[in-house]
């Protein structure tokens, strides 16, 4: 069955709100960061299909298989050396909403945990659960980095203000 003509050429912004909404916690730049990863994954339709055609990358049985979490893991991992680990994360769950999100709907199955398990179908549920964790991780990887933050500028943590002179 196809997919919708709205969802198809709605699909990217989708990818794009929900990539920004997971890194949303972390700022400007890991919001950039997550969006771009989010919709630069699907040119591995166009690879798969050998065709940039709707039709052909919209009719695959399956989604790719960089559509996984050793993909996700990896791009994460790489950007995190280069640009640091905030944006590292938002790569990494930027890639991730985007899995989830196409592990959500009833078109081709998603390998989301490939090579150990097949591709397959998480239903919208499980989506929304998966992400909502994703953007609590960001919360509190952001909480973490304005706390460390705050101690690397002389708080010490301890809480206290400065003394007040006149």
């Amino acid at each position: 069955m196809a997919p919708h003509p709205v969802q198809v050429y709605t699909d990217p912004l989708q990818h794009a709100v929900i990539a920004a909404t997971v890194a949303a916690p972390l700022g400007r730049q890991a919001v950039r960061a997550a969006v771009a990863a989010a919709l630069l994954i699907d040119l591995d339709h166009a690879v798969a299909a050998r065709s940039v055609r709707v039709r052909a990358t919209t009719g695959l049985d399956t989604r790719p298989r960089t559509h996984s979490l050793v993909t996700a893991l990896a791009a994460g991992l790489a950007v995190a050396r280069a640009r640091g680990p905030a944006q590292g994360w938002a790569v990494f769950s930027g890639l991730v909403s985007h899995f989830l999100h196409d592990a959500g709907d009833r078109a081709a199955p998603t390998p989301m945990l490939w090579p150990f398990r097949p591709a397959r179908q998480l239903g919208r549920r499980r989506q929304v659960l998966f992400t909502a964790a994703l953007v609590a991780v960001s919360f509190a990887a952001a909480a973490a980095s304005r706390r460390r933050t705050s101690s690397a500028a002389g708080d010490g943590g301890g809480g206290t203000a400065p003394p007040r002179t006149a």
